[in-house]
């Protein structure tokens, strides 16, 4: 519900606030006062878009914000969650500013948001009826929505829906083997070349780096051999004249000088156990040394199985791993042609059995809806004979189209008000009262059905007058009862009906004009019912006339 509306420097407003009512709001005043630059404001709101002529001479700017109550359960709030939007206190604040270069923000919440969000949420929470941008009934998705609502379809269209994802689920996954089949056929000669070649190979996890490794040493052998017998003779050779022999002496010497000196014992076990690790070195580069050998022929296999691998790195991937990848998916397609045929056979059984399924479902969501349409349209219509229609035709229209998540049918609200004219969809309605009044009558009908909670009606007295005037302003009073209305309207058959109204005037000052808005009461809403009736406030009959009809 849209609790407040501040319009600053919008074309003559210079500054407004609008305090609504939770019912039926009426705006009336002259022709020109500025009641279309209010609607305009609305319009911003709603996600039109803005020119930077509409901001107020002498300003560099133009603002409106609105204040919305959200009820807790309402559907928008899902969308504000998805955007990062949350109301505070069940508040929702909405500002647009347009700038005189025509360039804007929109904030929702504090929060930037663009035109396309804007609306997204407003088309949920506004309509405005009589400006055909913004009248969400005018969209055959829409008109579905209203009507599956008021025949409480919801569950039907739940089972179905589910259904329906299932069988796009199963058609998906039919389509990705049918393509890696194609896929894997037209390779199929291909990858089985590379597995045969690559399992002759017999490759190993980093058998790569251990080749290196081994041909690195093979190919300084005499570098290593001659070093090492270097590195032992100085150690242990035969004449005693190595560093283990010089170290047993030290030995014995540091052993005797320490038993003669305690002090000594700690520097004599030190030397002692370098003693003992230099005769294991010696040991293991003796061993060493025993078992080394060099091989042309090993050198010239290694050299050989390293360069094949090489090879099959430079075809098949930059490592050994990514080789052995390579050949492991290979294998892995050509066994799975060999026992897709039969998934695809389960898989074609399983779309059929569901094909059969979501179509029972959609037909059984068809007749509902038919029946429900037979019954929403009658209503409409019965409505739209009080309204100044004797001769309408309202129908709702369903057909078969492609089929969605929503079900096959395409939905259409279609309207002849005169004899012998042909029935059209509502968006081909050229004028705004006759649309304004059958929109007044399908809100009317599904005042409880439909989520959108203010109606904003511009127009709906267009070419009407007398007891059709009544029977509108009775209506719209009724629909007020559960939808927030406001209404623009010169009619004071309209306009007594309301639960609050007020009057659009123009002030001069200092040699420029302002639109002011100001709400009524008792004998300054008498004196406007009366000026709607007569064009003079002060006409007595008027007057007499305005105290009945707000009584």
């Amino acid at each position: 519900m849209l609790d407040r509306i501040d319009i600053v420097n919008l074309a003559l407003i210079e500054d407004i606030h609008i305090d609504f009512h939770e019912g039926f709001n009426v705006l009336s005043g002259e022709t020109g006062a500025g009641k279309s630059i209010i609607l305009g404001a609305m319009s911003l709101l709603m996600g039109e878009k803005a020119d930077g002529s509409l901001v107020r001479t002498g300003a560099s700017e133009a603002s409106v914000a609105a204040m919305v109550s959200i009820a807790q359960n309402h559907s928008i709030l899902s969308t504000l969650v998805d955007k990062g939007i949350a109301p505070e206190d069940g508040s929702l604040l909405i500002r647009r500013v347009v700038k005189k270069s025509g360039r804007g923000s929109i904030y929702i919440q504090s929060i930037p948001v663009t035109r396309s969000d804007l609306s997204e949420i407003s088309d949920v929470l506004f309509d405005m009826h009589g400006q055909h941008e913004h009248q969400s009934l005018l969209s055959s998705d829409r008109q579905r929505r209203v009507l599956d609502s008021y025949g409480n379809l919801g569950e039907d269209l739940q089972a179905y829906a589910s259904e329906y994802r299932i069988l796009e689920e199963l058609h998906q996954e039919y389509l990705r083997v049918q393509q890696e089949l194609a896929q894997a056929s037209k390779e199929e000669d291909y990858l089985s070349f590379v597995v045969e070649e690559l399992e002759k190979a017999q490759l190993k996890s980093n058998e790569d780096e251990e080749l290196e490794a081994e041909i690195g040493v093979l190919s300084q052998y005499e570098t290593i051999h001659e070093s090492l017998e270097l590195v032992h003779d100085n150690l242990k050779n035969s004449t005693g004249e190595g560093a283990v022999n010089t170290l047993a002496l030290a030995v014995q010497a540091a052993k005797k000088a320490a038993r003669s000196d305690i002090s000594l014992e700690e520097l004599s076990s030190r030397l002692e156990t370098s003693l003992l690790e230099v005769q294991d070195i010696a040991e293991s580069i003796r061993d060493r040394l025993s078992t080394m050998s060099f091989s042309q022929a090993r050198l010239d296999e290694l050299q050989s199985r390293l360069a094949q691998l090489q090879r099959l790195k430079k075809k098949y991937g930059p490592s050994l791993e990514a080789v052995i990848s390579f050949r492991d998916a290979s294998k892995a397609k050509l066994q799975q042609s060999s026992v897709a045929d039969d998934y695809m056979h389960d898989l074609s059984k399983k779309i059929e059995v569901q094909e059969t399924l979501v179509g029972q479902l959609g037909l059984r969501l068809r007749d509902k809806r038919i029946a429900a349409a037979n019954r929403l349209q009658e209503q409409i219509a019965t409505r739209l004979s009080h309204l100044g229609m004797p001769h309408v035709v309202f129908s709702i229209d369903i057909t078969e189209r492609q089929r969605t998540v929503h079900g096959s049918d395409q939905v259409d609200f279609l309207f002849s008000a005169n004899l012998g004219e042909p029935k059209r969809s509502l968006k081909e309605i050229a004028s705004g009262g006759e649309l304004s009044r059958v929109m007044l009558a399908v809100k009317t009908v599904l005042a409880q059905d439909d989520d959108v909670e203010t109606l904003v009606f511009d127009e709906v007295d267009a070419g009407i007058g007398g007891a059709v005037a009544i029977a509108v302003g009775e209506q719209m009073a009724e629909l007020a009862t559960t939808r927030q209305v406001i209404a623009i309207t010169h009619l004071a058959s309209i306009a007594a009906k309301a639960d609050k109204h007020f009057v659009v005037h123009k002030e001069t000052d200092a040699g420029r004009t302002f639109t002011k808005i100001r709400p009524v009461e008792n004998d300054e809403r008498v004196q406007e019912i009366a000026r709607m009736l007569s064009g003079h406030g002060n006409d007595e009959k008027a007057i007499a006339h305005a105290r009945s009809l707000l009584s």
